[in-house]
């Protein structure tokens, strides 16, 4: 057995399991469970009693993965950077996956599936793919924007389509709106991730090389696998960010236009 450890923070829940380089899609162990506005504060401890639990210390993983996000900006950077503390610390590659991906993992089996992140500002974060044999293939880009202009352009596909997503605690009628008897929702707890689908997420998200380059004996490819090459999926400026931005434009139009967005 070669463990690896996956684990996400960008939704209110959080999900964490150990795989095997060996066994591509088995779960060794798993947990998961709410964690509103707390992985900081959670995370290194549910790390440290899932290896627990199946007698593994962080020196003998293999590999690590985390979701990238879209989601809690607050939520990914904890994940992101904690995950590369461990594995630049135990000297083991690094893989990424998108939030979205591990969910519509979660539910995939034939036909189209929309997943909906929750973006605040009364926005979702959406991503359409298409499964075959509950294997889905992304279909677009992560973006953030409006439910009512997602929910319009995904009815114009004038298929059916299974939802998934924290966003659709929020925004759930939107979509019943604009696509009818098309749509149909996935159990709710299916709306996170969980242990199961993290494994299948970071193995498809290193195809060629990440995991399954290190479960091939090689190094994982420093373009792909190396810590400081990882970084999170946002689609826009922090709160933060922007408020900075809005403070300094109007010095930057007193000035030529110098400065603008950093």
């Amino acid at each position: 057995m070669r463990p690896f450890l996956a684990f996400d923070t960008a939704t209110d829940h959080l999900a964490l399991a150990v795989g095997d380089l060996d066994a591509p899609g088995v779960v060794i162990a798993a947990d998961d469970f709410a964690a509103p506005r707390a992985a900081n504060t959670v995370l290194l401890g549910a790390v440290e009693a899932l290896l627990e639990t199946v007698d593994l210390t962080p020196g003998a993983l293999t590999a690590v993965a985390c979701g990238l996000g879209p989601g809690s900006f607050t939520g990914v950077r904890i994940g992101v950077a904690t995950a590369k503390g461990l594995a630049h610390g135990a000297g083991v590659p690094l893989v990424g996956f998108g939030t979205l991906d591990a969910i519509a993992w979660g539910v995939a089996g034939d036909g189209l599936i929309g997943v909906l992140g929750d973006a605040m500002r009364g926005e979702v974060y959406p991503a359409l793919f298409e499964a075959r044999s509950g294997v889905p293939r992304r279909l677009c880009p992560d973006r953030v924007t409006a439910p009512d202009a997602i929910a319009a352009e995904w009815a114009a596909l004038e298929a059916p389509l299974l939802l998934a997503g924290p966003g659709l605690r929020k925004h759930a009628e939107v979509f019943e709106r604009h696509l009818g008897a098309a749509v149909s929702f996935a159990h709710e707890r299916l709306w996170v991730p969980d242990g199961g689908c993290l494994v299948a997420a970071a193995w498809a998200a290193s195809a060629g090389e990440g995991l399954r380059g290190v479960a091939a004996g090689k190094d994982g490819g420093p373009s792909t696998a190396h810590p400081g090459t990882v970084l999170p999926i946002y689609t826009r400026l922090s709160d933060a960010e922007e408020t900075e931005r809005r403070r300094t434009l109007p010095d930057a139009s007193a000035n030529g236009g110098a400065g603008g967005r950093r």
